[in-house]
């Protein structure tokens, strides 16, 4: 169709010479008749003249107008490699200033500006023979070409940081770390950092050849994959590390708390033989043989998992977890173990603390009886002797609990407790009355040097010693201690005091 439109192009073009070259030729004549006087040809000249040209103009805009059509993907490709040339110059300015940090890939980088230099002749000489689809085809070469030299020269830099420092740093870390683990005794062979190393390490180098050649597409990908995996690769090195230490400190709880139980049971079984029909046992029994199949259990499964420990293509990390779930299981059996044992030491301290109590009774009680008879009280209430009659039957129903078989515990502190709060309540009430006894005889003792100077104090002081006899301390107090008072107002308790020092 192009070709047919410029076939045409060329026929209106000769037409548009032709109709140029009347004109002149019309000029001429024209002229020639102005200069002739010749006044009606110079008249139908220019009216031929006016016409010639308004078909002229039409003519040419017509052309032009095809012609701007014709020309106008040129145009375009024209604009279009400006923008490139204008990029290429930066990128090659670019690359130039940076060819230190480029030299890992600079051949390529060379060969890759030559290569685009020369697309840009090639297109130049496409345009200049008009083969503009040709042109067309070698503007998208520059295209691509340009774009990958972009990429190459941008992110080689930053990706040959990564390819050539960080990850051969990070793959001699890991190797160093997985080292020195297996020297220290550490399994790490279910992890195969060799293997995984070896993997990364080639492909690492394929991907250096690649950015040599200057080959970046889905390189970065690439190396972020590595690091990755060398990341995780190390922080399972570092995990099995501290499961292996932590698993050490696991192994010895397990066995220090298998220990402690079996200590347990064993010391159960013993006490159980011994002590069993005393305290009634019969019951326990039961429990300690449940914990104790419990625990065998138990103890055959640790068995199995330290087993594996000692294996070489086992996980720390995974053995860590098992122990610390078996630790859990063995340590709630071993409070279970130990609830039993606390309530057969609880039987028999409770049984020894009974005693022990019972002696301090029967000492309290004598020493109760002791103080009445020294102080030669003249009379004691019925209250005080049936009370001392009931601690004494406290005192012989302990005695009865603690040697009946089966011992029944609960019984026994009850009456204890009972008994333990009713003779101190009792002792302390006769150390009352002992007490104020001796105070009755000392106020007493202490007034009688003014009996025969006043005959009040003397009638008072008989009338306190009446009812001294008769038992009545409290009464027989009062009345002493009102007497003194109004001898010596204020000062007697200490008067009488020193009385009954100098007396004693």
């Amino acid at each position: 169709d192009v070709m047919q439109s410029v076939t045409n192009c060329k026929d209106d073009f000769d037409l548009v010479q032709s109709n140029l070259k009347q004109i002149s030729q019309m000029l001429a004549d024209t002229e020639d008749y102005l200069l002739m006087n010749k006044n009606k040809q110079v008249k139908d000249g220019l009216v031929d003249l006016e016409s010639m040209l308004v078909l002229g103009e039409k003519q040419v805009s017509e052309m032009d107008a095809f012609l701007d059509t014709i020309l106008e993907k040129e145009t375009a490709q024209r604009q279009e490699v400006t923008g490139f040339k204008d990029k290429f110059r930066e990128l090659k300015a670019f690359a130039l200033e940076n060819s230190s940090s480029l030299s890992f890939s600079w051949n390529k980088i060379e060969e890759e500006i030559q290569e685009t230099e020369k697309m840009f002749s090639s297109f130049e000489e496409w345009m200049y023979a008009s083969e503009f689809e040709k042109a067309s085809a070698k503007l998208e070469e520059i295209k691509k070409s340009i774009i990958n030299l972009e990429l190459l020269i941008n992110n080689l830099p930053e990706l040959l940081k990564e390819a050539r420092g960080v990850l051969p740093n990070l793959v001699d870390e890991v190797a160093r770390n997985n080292a020195l683990l297996q020297k220290k005794g550490v399994s790490l062979l279910h992890l195969e950092v060799e293997k995984n190393l070896i993997v990364i390490t080639d492909a690492l180098k394929n991907d250096l050849d690649s950015l040599q050649m200057g080959e970046c597409t889905g390189i970065s990908e690439h190396l972020l994959n590595y690091k990755t995996r060398l990341l995780q690769l190390n922080d399972q090195i570092s995990k099995e590390g501290a499961a292996f230490d932590d698993l050490q400190n696991a192994i010895n709880d397990v066995e220090s708390t298998t220990t402690k139980a079996q200590e347990a049971i064993r010391f159960i079984n013993e006490t159980l033989e011994k002590l069993g029909s005393r305290f009634g046992w019969g019951d326990l029994k039961d429990q300690v043989n449940e914990q104790e199949v419990k625990f065998n259990e138990l103890v055959e499964k640790k068995n199995q998992v330290v087993g594996n420990v000692k294996q070489l293509d086992s996980s720390s990390v995974e053995n860590l977890y098992l122990l610390k779930e078996l630790l859990q299981d063995i340590s709630a059996c071993h409070d279970e173990i130990m609830k039993i044992k606390e309530v057969m030491d609880n039987a028999h301290s409770d049984e020894e603390r009974a005693k022990k109590q019972l002696l301090k009774l029967q000492l309290i009680m004598n020493e109760m009886q002791v103080k009445i008879r020294k102080n030669r009280l003249p009379a004691i209430s019925d209250t005080y002797n049936s009370d001392l009659e009931k601690a004494f039957d406290y005192v012989r129903s302990i005695e009865n609990l603690i040697d009946e078989t089966p011992l029944n515990v609960q019984l026994l502190n009850a009456t204890l407790k009972d008994a333990i709060d009713f003779v101190y309540k009792l002792y302390n009430n006769v150390n009352n009355v002992v007490g104020m006894a001796v105070m009755v005889e000392n106020t007493i003792v202490f007034g009688n040097k003014y009996r025969s100077t006043y005959s009040d104090i003397d009638s008072e002081l008989t009338r306190a010693e009446l009812c001294f006899r008769n038992g009545e301390y409290t009464q027989a107090l009062t009345i002493a201690i009102a007497t003194i008072e109004k001898i010596h107002p204020g000062t007697y308790e200490t008067l009488i005091k020193e009385n009954a020092k100098s007396a004693a």
